[in-house]
């Protein structure tokens, strides 16, 4: 199971659901304890999903980029 929260810096972003803690690519360390859970994912692939539709709705920004 993975939870889906936002930084304070307004990323959305998702980890396990045993974590303690998540570190921002903005380099904020948010503990999941404390966090506000805005969704949960059953798999990584559909956690990414919503991360991703989360950013386009709020933000018009997904903030990944294609490989290659």
């Amino acid at each position: 199971m993975y939870l889906i929260f936002r930084c304070r810096c307004g990323r959305h972003l998702y980890a396990q659901e045993g974590a303690k803690t998540r570190t921002c690519p903005c380099g904020r360390r948010t503990t999941l304890a404390k966090a506000r859970i805005l969704a949960r994912a059953e798999d990584a692939e559909a956690a990414g999903e919503m991360v991703r539709a989360l950013q386009q709705k709020d933000r018009g920004m997904t903030g990944f980029r294609p490989a290659g």
